[in-house]
């Protein structure tokens, strides 16, 4: 069963982009989690099915691939804007531990942006 979208999203985003988020929630839908009242009221069930899909959260591959799916369940369930919420924390546990493509350790922006 797909996943029930909303008539309006959050935000505009790039088609490619909106492509690559519809396959994950998606992805999500094969598994029960298929509406946005699902995805909403149960953050710490939809992380168990992100570590039973991925798997692993220690390499930066694997951490992109939660970040990825977070990045849809953001845009398409409204009002996850709150620091409190179970995704916005668990967004936080898989930061990178390099920028991608480099040798840097990945900082928080507030460290970046006083580095400049």
């Amino acid at each position: 069963m797909p996943f029930q979208f909303p008539a309006e999203f959050q935000k505009t985003i790039a088609k490619t982009t909106a492509k690559v988020y519809k396959s994950k929630l998606n992805k999500l839908a094969s598994e029960g989690w298929d509406t946005i009242d699902k995805l909403r009221t149960n953050p710490t069930g939809v992380i168990w099915t992100l570590d039973k899909l991925i798997g692993s959260r220690e390499s930066d591959k694997d951490r992109h691939k939660y970040r990825i799916f977070l990045s849809a369940i953001f845009w398409v369930v409204p009002g996850l804007k709150d620091k409190k919420n179970g995704y916005y924390m668990f967004w936080q546990k898989v930061i990178p531990h390099k920028v991608n493509g480099t040798d840097n350790q990945w900082v928080k922006r507030k460290q970046f942006q006083a580095a400049e």
